[in-house]
This record gives C-alpha cells, structure tokens and sequence, in this order.
C-alpha cells in the first residue's frame, strides 16, 4: 500500500489502483498519537456531516480523483468574505427553511473548531458539551 500526503487528507492506492480518501487527524496520521483530541477532530467531522448530508469525502462529478474533503469545504466556506452566505451553500437542501440558520452557523463554527490542524487549539469534549447545550436551549424558543 502507498500513502502519499496531500495536505489534511491522506490518498491510499492498493495494488488494484482502486483508491480511497480518509479524512483524518493530521497529527494522528503523522505521529500515531492517539489523545481525546484526535476524537474531537473525527467529532468536528460529524458535525460537518450532519449539517450538509454529504459524507466526509465529497466526489465532484461522481469521481473519487476530484474529490475534496468535507472539512476543507467547509472551511473554504466559513473563510469566505461573507461566511453564512457561502456555508448556507453547504446546508442540507432538503431542511428547505426549518431550521434557525444562526444555530447552524454557530454548529459549523463549532466543528471548525473541532477540526482545527493544531490539536492543542481544539476544544475539550466539555466545552463542546456546554456549546451544544447553550445552542440547544437558545433554540427551544
């Protein structure tokens, strides 16, 4: 098997040449470490999966060779001039207007930060627990 390096993604060719995307943990990919942090990182992708309704490897055009990582187009989105407008691009169609567009801007800022290349930079389980609950109660109303 031959693992060549594409920045965050990692592109695995068996000796059939069929290729697979894996979406990992930059760190965990690099050095083997294993922390609570590698599983905040696969958590962030979670939350980008549950917003958009697409897997974590998006293909363009139905092919494996141009596809792109959920995580790097989400981020493409919320680094655009205009954030919201760019990642509601992103949002699942078929939710049509019912759901509280701040609320899902706020979740995909979370797994921004969940999927941040720097480990030490990604917030503990605790805090995204607390995020959660707080989004969750200011949306009850």
């Amino acid at each position: 098997m031959l693992a060549v390096r594409t920045s965050k993604y990692y592109w695995w060719e068996t000796e059939k040449l069929t290729s697979i995307w894996l979406d990992i943990s930059t760190r965990y990919a690099q050095y083997g470490d294993v922390s609570p942090k590698v599983d905040v990182y696969a958590f962030g992708v979670v939350l980008y999966e549950l917003i958009s309704a697409k897997e974590a490897i998006v293909k363009a055009n139905g092919s494996l060779a141009e596809s792109k990582g959920l995580v790097a187009l989400s981020e493409e989105s919320l680094d655009e001039p205009d954030p919201k407008e760019a990642f509601y691009k992103l949002v699942d169609e078929r939710l049509g207007d019912n759901y509280p567009l701040d609320a899902v801007f706020k979740m995909a800022q979370l797994a921004k930060a969940c999927t941040h290349e720097n480990p030490q930079l990604r917030p503990s389980m605790r805090s995204i627990v607390v995020a959660l609950m707080t989004l969750s109660s200011s949306t009850e109303d």
